[in-house]
């Protein structure tokens, strides 16, 4: 199936003179400008070519006012303008109802209303008086297959309605919607199409009744032809949601044969949506947060402070491209981390030293581990449309499977997550406040909570379950703090049977990684080690704290044998609990947790959920800091469980 395309013009600033103004109707006025400049001419030293409209729905900027007095004119540059703010406050969009190159006469349509600035200029402009035009930029080359055209809109569309029905071939079907403010507001079009047309009055809605549901009634009743149709709508932006859904939905219309486009907005000017979208533009934009991260990966900002003056000299630091780096270089000036100059001369700008700090590099650098995680982004769509790991999805393995076949990646992972275990350990052990128990912690990372716990009291004794490559740094770390024959590690994935009989299981900054499928599934394993009372055996692969290597055994006789269908090992949560006042950046890290994992963070019923579905409960939630909690589960009693 053929698609639209855009094609573009060079954006042209005329000066044309006013030569008529009148009323189409109570509500809507004409004013026709006509001057040299929609003929070919020469501006600012650049040879411009005449005004060219193809489309009905092709749009101009016009800009009221005085112009060099009310504001400067925009300047004319090769191919765009150089506009101010005070010219771009003044400039509104409209479209050429009618155009005609052989008289020179160009016809706009504005719409009567309070306080609009566009509106005000057209109701006291007087022929003789001057007036500013700004473009097309471009316009929208149509498919080739339309059979018949469906048109949309309020009055605020009715000039391009009208134009696109005038200028159809004899014969063509059309089918169009209009919603007007009363019956006086009809217009009346000269035309050779087969035009099926309804009009809304909007003055005869029924008390209390929406006149977007009338345009929709009408919608779904009006005549719908065989064959290709191109549908077009504009208007109020709310009264089309409804319709983009209908076309999409309901009549399967492709997107390339539907063009949606909101013209204004109840309760927001023109300027004030279109300062709304610069906005949502901006804060989208993919560009800058990339180009950090590249600019970081690269030590640029490193480079340039130790004496690279130039692009070149940067980019052969670097092992890069003169072009590339020069790029990045350049869109990283705006933000002030750099500053380039006319002759490629870089320096830093005055936020660039931000860039060589460690943090910088912890969360934007390539070669940080934790830095991978914004791998996850692109996979965002997949984890909100499936709860599956868009990690995965985008990369082809888990992140851990990247952590663990790179050891500079894991290594830099667990330090990097070491800085703010450091802080919530500590709280957590306290706590817990353990003397002589044996705790189990399960996915414990470097084990920096299990060092804290051992470090705490010297008759705790534990057993880290963590998959190889971080068990071997874990064994390390723990030995270096001098905790060596207190602890066990056990290589192993704790979707694995996990020891029994231990005092203590810990699931400390674990679960929030995990959908709640995998959730669950590590719960049940230390559920049923927790009600198990056999004694903790870590096996041929443990790597023993007291000297035990493989193909030993260690033993610690712990708990209560003689009722292994209860037992007595606590079961411990350690997880921040979603809150209504989150700050920004934890909701932005919860949503990058689920984008990497299909997991995030949890309200406090729903790890109650999680539990009750490997029959445990939670006995109790304990805040410790910035919404993080310790949470107690136990085994459901068995009459409970089997009632």
């Amino acid at each position: 199936m053929a698609s639209r395309r855009n094609k573009s013009y060079p954006i042209v600033i005329r000066d044309l003179e006013v030569i008529e103004a009148f009323n189409v109707t109570p509500l809507m006025r004409r004013i026709v400008v006509s001057g040299e400049q929609l003929a070919p001419f020469v501006n600012n030293g650049i040879q411009v070519g005449p005004f060219l409209t193809e489309n009905a729905d092709d749009h101009v900027k016009v800009v009221v006012g005085n112009p060099g007095v009310d504001f400067p004119v925009p300047g004319q540059e090769d191919g765009h303008l150089d506009w101010s703010r005070e010219a771009l406050d003044r400039a509104r969009d409209y479209t050429p109802r009618r155009f005609d190159p052989v008289t020179g006469r160009l016809e706009l349509d504005f719409v009567r209303h309070k306080g609009g600035v566009a509106s005000t200029w057209a109701d006291h402009v007087q022929p003789g008086e001057r007036v500013l035009i700004a473009g097309p930029r471009g316009t929208t080359v149509l498919p080739e297959d339309i059979d018949w055209y469906l048109l949309v809109g309020d009055e605020t569309a009715l000039p391009a309605i009208a134009r696109r029905i005038e200028e159809l071939p004899a014969g063509t079907p059309v089918t169009a919607i209009v919603t007007v403010p009363n019956v006086g507001e009809e217009q009346t079009f000269v035309h050779q199409t087969e035009l099926d047309i309804i009009w809304i009055h909007r003055d005869r809605a029924p008390r209390g009744e929406a006149w977007e549901v009338r345009v929709m009634e009408a919608l779904e009743g009006a005549p719908w032809h065989e064959g290709t149709v191109y549908a077009w709508a504009a208007g109020e932006a709310e009264m089309l949601r409804p319709i983009r859904r209908w076309l999409k939905d309901v009549k399967k219309v492709p997107r390339t044969h539907t063009d949606i486009a909101g013209y204004w907005r109840r309760g927001a000017s023109q300027s004030e949506m279109g300062e709304a979208a610069h906005q949502l533009d901006h804060a989208v934009s993919l560009a800058l947060p990339y180009a950090a991260r590249v600019a970081v990966s690269l030590d640029l900002a490193e480079h340039v402070a130790d004496g690279c003056s130039t692009i070149s000299a940067l980019a052969q630091a670097a092992g890069a491209t003169v072009a590339g780096v020069r790029k990045v270089v350049k869109l990283l000036s705006f933000p002030g981390l750099f500053e380039l100059g006319a002759d490629d001369s870089v320096k830093l700008g005055k936020l660039g030293h931000v860039m060589t700090e460690d943090f910088a590099h912890a969360h934007l650098d390539r070669r940080s581990g934790y830095a991978r995680l914004d791998d996850a982004w692109p996979g965002l769509y997949h984890a909100v449309t499936t709860g599956e790991s868009g990690y995965r999805h985008a990369v082809g393995e888990s992140l851990w499977d990247t952590l663990g076949a790179d050891t500079q990646l894991g290594e830099s992972f667990d330090f990097t997550l070491s800085q703010w275990s450091g802080i919530w350990c500590r709280e957590v052990t306290s706590a817990l406040a353990l003397t002589t128990e044996h705790v189990v912690d399960v996915g414990g990372g470097s084990g920096d909570l299990l060092g804290n716990l051992l470090e705490h009291s010297a008759g705790v004794r534990g057993t880290l379950v963590e998959l190889p490559s971080s068990a071997a740094r874990a064994e390390k770390q723990l030995n270096e703090r001098g905790l060596g024959g207190r602890f066990d590690v056990l290589p192993q994935s704790f979707f694995e049977a996990l020891p029994g009989g231990a005092d203590m299981y810990v699931l400390a900054q674990v679960l929030h990684n995990w959908p709640d499928a995998e959730a669950q599934m590590i719960l049940s394993r230390v559920a049923e080690a927790a009600r198990s009372g056999r004694s903790i055996e870590t096996g041929d692969d443990a790597v023993s704290g007291r000297g035990i290597g493989a193909g030993q055994e260690a033993e610690a006789q712990l708990g209560d044998e003689s009722d292994p269908g209860t037992g007595s090992g606590r079961i411990i949560i350690v997880e921040r609990i979603s809150g209504a006042d989150a700050h920004d950046h934890d909701v932005e890290l919860d949503l990058l947790m689920f984008a990497a994992f299909g997991g995030g963070e949890r309200t406090l019923s729903e790890y109650a959920a999680l539990a009750a579905e490997v029959g445990l409960e939670v006995h109790s939630s304990k805040p410790l800091f910035d919404d993080l909690h310790l949470i107690e589960l136990g085994c459901v009693p068995k009459t409970e469980a089997t009632n």
